[in-house]
């Protein structure tokens, strides 16, 4: 009986423990994610949702037989003020006869385009409404980390209905990516968050709902790679088209072309020093400058072989122009170069057309 009693006691002591810590557990925040906890996206998809716009564009084109038909085609995009502005990705709009946005309470307007930059796959659009509209809120992509969480929002496949949601993390960033038709795209932000067709043009945002990026592009054949236009480089753009009504571009003097073995064995019998260079190379070989230039001035010489650009690796021709374009003129970067086997640092103040 006295053990019986002893039992009895320690049981009933245990349990009272047990249920005063259960009871002590503290509540997490939907978004923060620590001890095992997983967050609830929620607040955050509520807070977004109504700054993401679908898009619906119709294009005439000529069929087999030659006959106009009027195609239609979906994308998505982000107000950016409430004055109407909205960002989107070139290729979504770019032989667009007619350009239909609709609001989250999916309410449509007409938009017209305010500006184009083709090689960066921006597009800054306008509609114009009296109603209440909500403005994204606009974080600096230069403070994401690879492995943040983050969050593609958009008109996937032009599903009716609300937004289409996918999570992942930031894979890595500053990619470079050359798109199907032939964009080299610079400062690409990779993530896993998948991004599908109707998705182009949407918002890449960060846990807080600020926008980080701008849903462009995926890696055909590949399993959860896609990329986001950094909003550093769209803010860039978008600056230069409200203010000026096109992105002014970079001037640095300099004819180039990508090096390859046929274009150094080419160069070499011309007398360029080149002939000893290993031919799996990467960088992009100085063939002329503007005469007095500020490449000149600067002191870069035909034959020199430029192997970054702030940095980051030039492997092809596109890439260095697609980085040039990401600096405004005025601004002043730096070149790594090769000259007589020797790496050089060349600063270049950036002119402007």
């Amino acid at each position: 009986m006295k053990y019986l009693f002893y039992f009895i006691f320690i049981f009933t002591t245990l349990l009272a423990c047990s249920q005063s810590e259960i009871e002590a557990l503290p509540d997490k925040p939907d978004s923060e994610i620590s001890d095992g906890y997983l967050p609830s996206l929620n607040k955050t998809i509520e807070i977004v949702s109504p700054s993401v716009v679908a898009i619906n564009t119709s294009t005439v084109a000529l069929d087999r037989f030659f006959i106009p038909r009027v195609r239609s085609a979906d994308g998505s995009g982000v107000i950016i003020s409430k004055e109407g502005y909205i960002i989107t990705n070139d290729h979504v709009i770019s032989d667009a006869r007619e350009i239909s946005v609709f609001l989250n309470d999916g309410q449509s307007f007409t938009a017209e385009i305010i500006g184009r930059v083709p090689y960066s796959d921006i597009a800054l659009l306008k509609i114009n409404t009296d109603f209440d509209l909500t403005p994204i809120i606009t974080s600096k992509s230069q403070d994401l980390k690879v492995g943040d969480w983050v969050i593609a929002i958009g008109n996937a496949f032009g599903l009716v209905g609300t937004p289409t949601v996918t999570v992942g993390i930031v894979s890595a960033k500053e990619r470079v990516m050359v798109t199907e038709d032939d964009r080299t795209l610079t400062d690409m932000i990779q993530t896993d968050a998948a991004i599908n067709e109707g998705n182009s043009g949407g918002p890449l945002v960060n846990l807080k709902g600020e926008l980080v990026g701008i849903n462009s592009t995926i890696m055909r054949g590949a399993e959860g790679i896609g990329f986001a236009i950094s909003s550093d480089l769209v803010q860039r753009y978008i600056d230069d088209l409200l203010e000026f009504g096109v992105v002014q571009i970079p001037k640095d003097g300099i004819e180039a072309r990508t090096i390859d073995s046929n274009l150094l064995l080419t160069l070499c019998e011309y007398g360029y020093n080149v002939c000893d260079l290993d031919e799996n190379l990467k960088g992009i070989i100085v063939l002329e400058i503007e005469d007095g230039g500020v490449s000149e001035k600067s002191g870069i010489i035909p034959g020199d072989i430029i192997l970054s650009i702030n940095d980051k690796p030039v492997r092809t021709n596109g890439e260095y122009i697609s980085w040039m374009y990401n600096y405004r003129p005025g601004e002043e970067v730096k070149l790594n170069i090769l000259r007589d086997n020797q790496e050089l640092e060349i600063f270049i103040k950036l002119d402007k057309y």
